[in-house]
């Protein structure tokens, strides 16, 4: 039987090597063989063309590979050590036939044959690198270091195969010597500046390298100026964002290349919400421009105005369950508190910054930068002169028929901003489309219609909104405004008693004066309103008001008290969740807090505000309850 079987196998192999065509037919049939999984046909087919030609490079690299997959040590190393024999130059091969000596656990014979290698075949830079990434895939830390500094001295480049070292170490968690390579690399090839600093970045995933990247950068910075910029990238990712301005500052501004990384460190900060942070970088950028680039300007100053008014937003106080008319344009959220900035930088050179952006030829993006320096002027630094003139500007700049009208809107904005209300009148007549149809109601309607409340001439608005109201579309974007605004004026003026009207007329004033940033005037209106008129229907409303407006401006205990002061009202259940928020949110008694709450399901059934200060309660008596 064993004769047989033996027969049977020769006879098998025979007829496939039968078949074989000579030459190049013979490697192409071997790598479809290979390619279809039948490496043992392969393998014995480039032997056989190995055997009829030896220099067969082709068919020499491709067998070597096939052992190299299949870990076949002990058919490659006689395969390997036949062709060097031939073929002394072939570098890779001699690098190759050390691997297989130390895969096949000869590791002392390996280390021999690279020894060699190094001492005869390290004749340029490409050679180093072979034997460097020999030493690498096995862990030959030790010999790989040595190889470097010899290179380093042979090329007289300190930075020779910085990037490789330093990607090692970093895959192998050593921290401490990448980082020293990256700084290597950046002191010597500042073009790989980027390159460094966003692998760096990447070692600050692992939060226990961060002592290490700060300490180390922090220890080179006078001597290598460009890590700088890889510290200010550092703290930035890791939410110190203070000290990433300090790095920017002490960068400075030099380069014209420097604006654009301002304003994009700028930018960045307002998107992680560090407004106060975002303002101050401006302004740095702003003090130190080296080049009065209009277009650069116009950039900043619109990131500056965004800044500002976002810390406005963020500072103001967010209520849940009371809030003043939201989303009504006759109430709108306007600047109510806004920042300091008596001492602020812009104050002193606004004048400046409208000289450069004279400069700027007329177009839509010109337009759109005066406007944001006006609505600065006017919100911020409440400078009517300088808005008028910078709106003014904007006119002239051919700004698009939208932003002409939101020009043309806050130029309005500023005669009610200053309590000229006959000239707002006739101003936003003038602009108004009102005569012409219910549909054509804008926003210069609303504020004529504003101008003529806060001049105390109630009956007019009242008789133009009866007029519109019923007929308007209820998808107009001002349907629920002019509604709400009609409900108001009918159920506190027209409704009422000539003290009820009086005092509505007064509490219009108090909005006026609101309006016009005089919010201590404005309390002392509705306090007015409260003595003269303590049983008109406006009153509740007009306390609630005044509650509102000490909360805003850091007096919960007044703004608590005024809260209270209504729960004998129709008000009631606005004037018991506003207390509710006052002690827990602003006093921290949570305790009264709930008392309010609870008094609002059990004594305002019909609230609209139940359900929400239901669920509320249920929120803060679970961790009570824990």
């Amino acid at each position: 039987m064993k004769p047989f079987l033996s027969l049977l196998i020769v006879g098998q192999l025979a007829s496939q090597i039968e078949v074989l065509p000579e030459g190049q037919a013979a490697f192409v049939q071997a790598m479809a063989m290979e390619q279809s999984g039948n490496l043992d046909g392969a393998i014995q087919i480039y032997n056989q063309i190995l055997n009829g030609d030896p220099n067969n490079q082709p068919a020499y690299f491709q067998l070597r590979n096939i052992y190299s997959k299949t870990g076949d040590p002990s058919s490659a190393i006689p395969l390997i050590e036949n062709w060097l024999q031939t073929h002394p130059e072939d570098l890779q091969s001699e690098l190759t036939l050390g691997e297989f000596y130390y895969r096949d656990q000869n590791q002392e014979r390996a280390l021999e044959i690279w020894r060699h290698f190094r001492n005869t075949k390290l004749t340029n830079q490409t050679t180093y690198r072979l034997l460097f990434h020999t030493y690498i895939r096995f862990g030959q830390t030790e010999a790989m270091e040595s190889l470097v500094r010899d290179g380093r001295n042979q090329f007289n480049e300190p930075h020779f195969l910085a990037i490789d070292l330093a990607n090692y170490y970093q895959s192998r968690q050593t921290y401490d010597r990448s980082l020293r390579e990256y700084l290597t690399l950046i002191r010597h090839q500042k073009q790989y500046l980027r390159y460094a600093t966003d692998r760096i970045l990447l070692m600050s995933d692992e939060p226990t390298t961060h002592k290490l990247i700060d300490s180390t950068l922090l220890s080179v910075s006078e001597t290598i100026p460009e890590v700088k910029i890889i510290s200010a990238g550092f703290y930035y990712k890791t939410g110190q964002f203070k000290k990433a301005l300090d790095q920017h500052e002490k960068m400075g501004v030099n380069n014209p290349g420097d604006s654009k990384r301002w304003l994009d460190f700028s930018e960045n900060l307002m998107k992680e919400k560090q407004y106060e942070l975002s303002i101050r970088a401006y302004h740095y950028f702003l003090q130190n421009m080296t080049q009065n680039d209009p277009s650069v300007l116009g950039k900043t100053l619109l990131g500056l105005g965004q800044a500002y008014e976002n810390q406005i937003i963020q500072n103001q106080t967010e209520l849940q369950f009371v809030k003043w008319y939201p989303g009504n344009d006759f109430f709108q959220s306007n600047i109510i508190k806004g920042p300091n900035v008596l001492d602020d930088p812009l104050t002193n050179t606004i004048e400046h910054y409208q000289s450069i952006l004279a400069l700027l030829p007329p177009s839509h993006t010109t337009a759109t930068v005066h406007f944001r320096l006006g609505d600065i002027q006017s919100n911020l630094l409440q400078d009517v002169k300088g808005a008028r003139i910078s709106y003014e500007a904007a006119l002239t700049s051919r700004p698009n028929p939208d932003l002409t009208k939101n020009i043309r809107i806050r130029m309005g904005d500023l005669l009610l901003s200053t309590g000229q209300y006959i000239e707002a009148a006739e101003y936003f007549s003038r602009q108004s489309n009102l005569g012409t149809s219910s549909e054509n109601i804008d926003a210069f309607t609303i504020r004529y219609l504003n101008s003529l409340l806060f001049n105390r001439k109630i009956d007019q608005p009242l008789a133009i909104l009866d007029s519109v109201i019923y007929s308007m579309d209820t998808n107009h974007r001002f349907f629920n405004d002019l509604m709400e605004m009609h409900d108001l004026i009918t159920q506190y003026y027209s409704d009422g008693t000539r003290d009820d009207r009086l005092a509505f007329e007064s509490f219009f004033q108090g909005e006026a004066l609101v309006r016009q940033f005089k919010i201590p005037e404005a309390i002392e209106t509705f306090n007015y309103i409260n003595q003269r008129h303590p049983d008109a229907l406006i009153t509740p409303l007009s306390t609630l008001r005044k509650a509102l407006l000490f909360l805003e401006f850091d007096q919960p205990e007044s703004a608590l008290a005024a809260a209270l002061s209504i729960e004998n009202s129709p008000l009631k259940d606005r004037g018991l969740a506003l207390a509710g928020e006052i002690e827990e949110r602003f006093l921290g008694n949570t305790k009264n807090a709930l008392i309010h709450y609870h008094r609002i399901l059990s004594e305002c059934k019909s609230s609209l505000l139940v359900e929400p200060v239901r669920l509320h309660i249920r929120k803060l008596s679970k961790p009570q309850e824990s």
